[in-house]
């Protein structure tokens, strides 16, 4: 939960600051883990998951994201990536959110 209202924060910001667009996430259905680890044991510790989102229009969109084990020295804290199907706008995890799946 605490994951899914830091994206929530986190969209909603990014849509405000860089695409001047008042979009909101409302709600999240259907949450499931897609992969964890998927790369082994010896590497940089990652949940995957995928979900839908109900945004402020009231359109409905796949959200692919992932919780990762921070590399810090401590690594006592994490960070989290995500991707909302056709709102990609600068293109990071194109095509169509593919590179935020594992």
């Amino acid at each position: 939960p605490l994951a899914l209202g830091t994206i929530s924060m986190r969209f909603a910001e990014t849509e405000r600051m860089y695409w001047n667009a008042p979009l909101n996430i409302v709600s999240y259905s259907n949450v499931r883990e897609t992969a964890f680890r998927p790369w082994g044991e010896a590497f940089q510790p990652r949940r995957y998951c995928t979900a839908k989102v109900v945004l402020s229009d009231n359109k409905i969109h796949q959200i692919d994201y992932s919780i990762i084990e921070d590399s810090s020295f401590q690594g006592y804290t994490w960070g989290v990536e995500w991707c909302v199907n056709g709102l990609d706008r600068n293109l990071a995890y194109a095509p169509g959110c593919k590179m935020a799946r594992p």
